[in-house]
């Protein structure tokens, strides 16, 4: 009998075509059955029969109540194979078919299956879901998807560890930042203990190192909608964040994930700042100076500026920790992307602001090569490091340094040895750059406080 039943399938699908399946009507048959011809269709290796099947399908669910759609659709045998497609490329046609088939509240309660197995493929399923749309995001909100993922973080079990990862990986999609309708703060805030608590509890290995990823990725998404340092602070998380930036042992990616919620932290006011300073944050930052990847290197550039634009204390743990070196040497590398001088320039330029009155940072300003690097940088073809260079020009110009002060001359004196005078000009001067504010302040610097060399360049 089975062999005869798959002679009669085998024998059904020789004999159906694209435009069989396109005639068929998208309605239960009068035995209140999906057609047959439908099923047949699914199970086509043709990838437009299967396609076109998928859709008449789908337009059954969507037509009829599920009262009337989902049992017919169930008794096809078909469900196992429609959670599959969560798998394939067309992803938000076929999600939302499992879903109409009424799979989502099934998979909600098999997550909490006691089989590990079967909790993971839920999860697999439920985490593809909540990533595919902002739609359907909500729709997995609504059917207690979240909370559902949330204890799974939360489980204690060695025997449900992957499990465990896999729902981290199922609220980072959960937060996937859809432009079209980001979640508030109040709704994702809930989720901070238990992604924190997960980052500190979990050891850093290989098989770990992906949800960490995840997590942090996670922790850096809620503070994006709003959320208060001082909550994200209180989780006790930032000194563990510092301390898997300088571990070896992180990946790159870890690395970047932790750098942005470290950038959130000390981007916000002097005591947050000296949360992290006080975890390490500055040596920890000279690790990933040392790598050749851009976007690392401007993360950490990034962090570097917002410290020092920040108290004087917090200037003069940033000057202590070595890393104003590494800084101007990105800001004056012709070999370094613009992207990442520019961060560099960010960070030199909000140092001039603390240079008058301090003889201490004026000191370590000009011993650390800053005035060169502020004068190489004029010739960066960018707007915003021109822009930022003049600004730390005009600084360092109205510092006066105490008599006393071994500074090693007048900051006029200073600018004349780094040819910043020369750099002015040629910015005024240039044929190629057109923005005529920028060529304005370098003429007003150039007649105020150079004027032998405010005249312009025989051509």
């Amino acid at each position: 009998m089975a062999e005869e039943t798959l002679q009669a399938v085998t024998a059904g699908l020789a004999g159906l075509t694209l435009q069989k399946v396109s005639e068929i009507e998208a309605s239960l048959t009068a035995a209140g059955a999906v057609p047959e011809d439908l099923v047949l269709g699914f199970k086509s290796d043709d990838p437009q029969i299967r396609t076109s099947s998928v859709i008449k399908i789908r337009k059954i669910l969507q037509n009829l109540s599920p009262s009337e759609a989902v049992q017919p659709v169930i008794d096809t045998g078909l469900v196992p194979a429609i959670v599959s497609l969560l798998d394939s490329e067309d992803t938000i046609l076929q999600t939302e078919l499992v879903i109409e088939t009424g799979a989502l509240p099934k998979l909600i309660i098999l997550s909490s299956s006691s089989n590990a197995d079967v909790a993971d493929n839920a999860v697999w399923a439920l985490a593809n879901i909540v990533g595919d749309s902002a739609r359907l995001r909500d729709r997995v909100e609504e059917e207690g998807g979240v909370p559902a993922l949330v204890k799974l973080v939360e489980r204690v079990d060695p025997s449900f560890e992957k499990v465990q990862r896999r729902a981290v990986w199922g609220i980072s999609c959960y937060l996937n930042p859809w432009s079209s309708s980001k979640l508030p703060i109040a709704k994702v805030k809930h989720l901070l203990p238990c992604l924190a608590r997960y980052v500190l509890e979990t050891p850093v290995n290989e098989a770990n190192m992906e949800s960490i990823e995840y997590a942090v990725q996670s922790l850096d998404r809620i503070g994006d909608r709003h959320l208060q340092r001082a909550d994200f602070i209180a989780t006790g998380v930032v000194p563990h964040l510092v301390k898997l930036l300088a571990d070896s042992s992180s990946s790159m990616t870890l690395q970047k994930q932790a750098l942005r919620c470290l950038g959130y932290v000390v981007s916000g006011t002097d005591d947050d700042t000296d949360v992290a300073i006080e975890a390490g944050l500055l040596p920890a930052l000279l690790v990933p100076l040392e790598s050749k990847n851009q976007y690392l290197c401007q993360l950490t550039l990034w962090n570097a500026s917002n410290i020092a634009a920040g108290s004087q204390s917090q200037v003069y743990a940033l000057l202590e920790s070595g890393l104003l070196k590494p800084v101007v040497r990105v800001l004056m590398d012709d070999q370094d992307s613009t992207i990442c001088r520019r961060e560099a320039c960010w960070t030199i330029s909000n140092l001039t602001r603390k240079i008058s009155g301090d003889t201490k940072v004026g000191q370590a300003f000009i011993e650390g090569r800053c005035v060169e690097a502020l004068s190489a940088a004029l010739l960066i073809p960018d707007r915003q490091v021109r822009e930022l260079t003049v600004s730390g020009i005009t600084n360092i110009l109205e510092w006066k340094p105490p008599q006393e002060s071994e500074a090693g001359g007048s900051p006029i004196t200073l600018l004349r040895s780094a040819l910043a005078p020369q750099n002015l000009r040629a910015v005024r001067d240039a044929r190629d750059i057109h923005d005529q504010k920028i060529k304005k302040d370098c003429h007003n610097l150039l007649t105020r406080y150079f004027p032998d060399c405010s005249r312009r360049a025989r051509v």
